[in-house]
C-alpha cells in the first residue's frame, strides 16, 4: 500500500523551497517534483507533441505531394516566388491566389479555373501555385496531362485490364483538386472529347474544383473541350486567366549575362 504526507522540501535545480508531496513505496519515501520542474516537465511534453504532430502532418503533405503527379521542377512553385512585372501578371497571380483560397474555405461549388496563354508565360506555375496551397491545407491533388489521362481511361478497353472505363472516371472525379494539362496541344478527337466531359462532368457533380491548362485561346478550348464542358468549368464561380504576356525563357535567353543559377531563379522555370 501506497502513503502519502506533505513535508517541506528543497530543489536544488530551481533553488526554492515547496511543499512537497511524499509517498512511500517499499519502505522508502520519494519527494515529488517542485512547482517549477513540473511546469518544465509540461512544457516538454507539450513541445514534445508538438514536434510529433508537425512531422506527421510534414509526412502527409509529403506523401500527398508524391501521389499528385506534379512534376518535380514544380513542386516548389508557389504564389511567393511567382514573378510579377506588369499589371496583367499581377492581376492573374490575384485571380488565381483569390480561387486557391476560394476553394479551401468557402467555395463549395467545384468552381473550375483555366489558364490560358503563350509557353513559358507562368500558367504551370500557377497551377502548381494553387495544387501547393491545396495540399497544405490537408486536400488531394492530381497533376495529369490530357493525353496521359485519356490513355489511362483507353487501357481499360484491353480484355485484361483490371479496371472499367467507369472506375477510373471514378478515380479522377474522387480526388479534391484535378488538374489538367496541355488542353489542346494536339488536336481531340470526338472520343476525346467526350471522355474530357464526362471526367468534367462528374467532378462538377460531386463539387470538385478542376484546373485546366492550355496554349489555346478561349474560342478554341470551348470548340476543343466542347460547350457542355466549358459551362460546367464556369458554373459556381469559375474563373478563366489568360497569360497575354511573352514568354519568360525567351526574355531570359536574351539576357547572355546572367549566370545559370541566376537564370533559374529569374525565370522560375515558368510554363
Amino acid at each position: 500500500m501506497f502513503e502519502t504526507k506533505t513535508a517541506k522540501a528543497y530543489c536544488e535545480k530551481h533553488d526554492i523551497e515547496y511543499q512537497a508531496t511524499m509517498t512511500k513505496m517499499r519502505d522508502k519515501w520519494r519527494t515529488g517534483p517542485c512547482p517549477e520542474c513540473i511546469i518544465e516537465a509540461e512544457s516538454k511534453e507539450k513541445e514534445s507533441a508538438n514536434k510529433e504532430k508537425s512531422e506527421h502532418r510534414q509526412q502527409q503533405i509529403a506523401n500527398k505531394y508524391k501521389r499528385s503527379g506534379i512534376p518535380p521542377r514544380y513542386t516548389t512553385r508557389t504564389f511567393d516566388n511567382f514573378k510579377c512585372t506588369n499589371a496583367d501578371q499581377r492581376k492573374a497571380l490575384s485571380m488565381a491566389k483569390a480561387y486557391a483560397e476560394g476553394i479551401t474555405t468557402s467555395m463549395k461549388t467545384g468552381a473550375g479555373l483555366i489558364l490560358s496563354g503563350k509557353v513559358g508565360t507562368g500558367k504551370t506555375h500557377l497551377a502548381c501555385a494553387v495544387g501547393d496551397h491545396f495540399v497544405k491545407e490537408n486536400g488531394s491533388v492530381l497533376f495529369i496531362t490530357v493525353t496521359a489521362m485519356i490513355r489511362k481511361i483507353r487501357e481499360t478497353y484491353r480484355r485484361d485490364s483490371k479496371h472499367t472505363e467507369q472506375q477510373i472516371i471514378d478515380g479522377y472525379r474522387d480526388v479534391d483538386l484535378l488538374i489538367i494539362d496541355e488542353i489542346g496541344l494536339q488536336k481531340g478527337s470526338e472520343s476525346e472529347e467526350f471522355l474530357l466531359f464526362e471526367t468534367i462532368n462528374e467532378r462538377y457533380a460531386y463539387f470538385k474544383p478542376t484546373i485546366l491548362i492550355s496554349n489555346l485561346n478561349a474560342e478554341e478550348i470551348k470548340q476543343y473541350i466542347g460547350t457542355r464542358a466549358l459551362d460546367r468549368m464556369r458554373e459556381g464561380g469559375g474563373k478563366f486567366i489568360a497569360f497575354d504576356w511573352d514568354s519568360y525563357r525567351s526574355e531570359v535567353a536574351k539576357d547572355e549575362s546572367l549566370p545559370d543559377a541566376d537564370q533559374a531563379k529569374y525565370t522560375g522555370d515558368k510554363k
